[in-house]
């Protein structure tokens, strides 16, 4: 049996009105672990049970702990054919960059990184209109994809959770580089083409408290509002949307636990139209659905819990 939770932003549904909407399933950091691929197929079982018309994972398929070897990451897109929908990926640390540790293989992250390309980016995706890797100097991006269905822009932006302690810093500059550059075509796209709203996929989570940051300050002087290394990304996501006034919707998983909130602030105020959504994580093998209307850009954003997980 499903259990839901239910959050309407902006404007609630009116029976009758005859909107047009899209529904897309979102999850993340999972299977994880091997004891956690029942699950996963059982999860999997009950997203191709709905009436979602994809599926967005957030990274993090597997564990940084766990092999980075070429079978296990055919394993995984195996695993994830078994998806009905077309499936989206955007990758995680344990994808790639966490693959040079000893107990993942002590592989090279780029050359871990581009296998992970070859295997889950390389046919042509049924759902992305434009991919970074067409339009831009950053054109190893293929992961950095765009689409809009029913006046609203999708999109999957690779910016993967690190904490700097395994070295890579300059590679995790990098890829943020990559991924402000994508950032502005996002919204320059979004802008271009007047679409209804704008949804945003990335693994990293880099708002870790959902609290004021009056009151952190407080209790917690020496605490990070953003997380450490994430900086430039949050002042051009914070810069694209002091000229933005329509709904956008960040998805993130990270630090596996479930929440909706609206982590944002412009110079001490609480920046309206923008809303995070986290998905369960590693343990926790569930899924969360999110409809869009076409109409005015409004989330609703639903938690949908997998019996016998």
């Amino acid at each position: 049996m499903t259990n839901k939770l239910v959050v309407w932003f902006v404007v609630l549904f009116l029976a009758g009105c005859g909107r047009s909407e899209v529904e897309f399933a979102l999850i993340g950091d999972s299977p994880y672990g091997d004891a956690n691929v029942l699950k996963y197929e059982r999860l999997i079982d009950d997203v191709n049970r709905s009436n979602v018309s994809w599926v967005i994972h957030l990274g993090d398929m597997k564990n940084g702990r766990s092999s980075c070897s070429d079978e296990k990451f055919r394993s995984l897109f195996e695993l994830n054919s078994k998806f009905e929908i077309p499936f989206v990926l955007t990758p995680g640390d344990n994808d790639w960059f966490d693959c040079r540790r000893e107990s993942a293989g002590d592989w090279g992250r780029m050359d871990r990184l581009n296998k992970l390309r070859e295997l889950f980016f390389t046919e042509e995706h049924p759902l992305v209109d434009e991919t970074q890797s067409k339009t831009s100097v950053y054109s190893e991006f293929v992961e950095n994809a765009l689409w809009v269905r029913k006046n609203i822009l999708f999109s999957t932006v690779h910016l993967v959770g690190v904490s700097g302690r395994e070295g890579g810093l300059d590679l995790h500059g990098y890829v943020q580089d990559a991924a402000i550059e994508w950032l502005q075509t996002i919204f320059r796209r979004a802008r271009e083409e007047n679409v209804n709203a704008v949804f945003i996929a990335t693994q990293a989570d880099f708002f870790p408290y959902s609290v004021e940051p009056d009151w952190l300050r407080l209790e917690c002087p020496n605490c990070n509002f953003i997380r450490k290394y994430y900086e430039p990304f949050y002042k051009a996501l914070k810069n694209e949307l002091s000229t933005y006034d329509k709904q956008v919707l960040l998805a993130v998983g990270d630090t596996h636990i479930f929440r909706v909130d609206k982590p944002l602030y412009d110079n001490g105020e609480l920046v309206t139209n923008f809303t995070r959504v986290e998905v369960f994580g590693s343990e926790q093998v569930h899924w969360v659905k999110v409809t869009l209307s076409e109409s005015d850009g409004v989330f609703v954003i639903e938690q949908e819990f997998v019996e016998g997980n």
